[in-house]
């Protein structure tokens, strides 16, 4: 029996990302994407606002037609995911006692930026937070008050345990389908991070 691929999954309605999946498969993960991410830490403003200015002055390279691309099929991944996630928040969210949004570790990374960057949206005007410790700024008391595509990817890709349950629960084509959309986001934003390498260097 020949076995499918993931991407054999993707919603038909996700046209863009179902062409990434043709076009990069399903090929090993871009070489250093496990290095550390300067961006993916406490920042106050003032040095975080410098740091958005220079990944904005850097970005013009000869590969953003192909980031541009990509951070499409990138939204419509999350945005198709949305849906899913805001019908699972709604269900576990509400009198949660340890919200996942205030766990060490939620911070833009450069993959988000490179992605809000290639869609031409507005930078974040800061990290989720400037100390760790600190609550998430873009939490309010009725949840996030971002859009999913602009939150870090980690708000997204997260289940907590309640959430997972839920996810279980749902037919197997359609777990199926989600954990593809989730895995071909995650692989379109590592191509982001390789043409960003490739154009300016892993300290860019």
């Amino acid at each position: 029996m020949t076995r499918r691929k993931n991407s054999d999954h993707i919603p038909a309605e996700l046209v863009t990302l179902t062409e990434l999946s043709r076009e990069y498969g399903h090929a090993d993960p871009a070489n250093g994407q496990d290095e550390a991410d300067r961006f993916k830490q406490p920042f106050t403003d003032a040095p975080w606002l410098d740091l958005m200015k220079k990944l904005r002055e850097n970005f013009a390279a000869p590969d953003r037609e192909r980031m541009q691309s990509l951070a499409t099929g990138i939204r419509e991944g999350l945005l198709w995911c949305d849906e899913v996630m805001d019908r699972y928040c709604h269900a576990t969210c509400h009198g949660c006692r340890d919200f996942c949004c205030n766990a060490d570790g939620i911070y833009y990374d450069l993959a988000d930026l490179l992605y809000l960057l290639a869609l031409a949206n507005d930078l974040p005007a800061g990290q989720t937070r400037p100390r760790r410790g600190a609550p998430c700024r873009y939490l309010s008391q009725e949840g996030c008050i971002l859009p999913r595509m602009c939150r870090p990817f980690i708000c997204t890709w997260y289940l907590c345990e309640p959430q997972m349950a839920l996810l279980s629960a749902e037919p197997l084509p359609f777990q199926k389908q989600f954990t593809a959309v989730l895995q071909l986001v995650r692989r379109c934003r590592q191509q982001l991070l390789a043409l960003h390498w490739e154009n300016h260097g892993k300290n860019a």
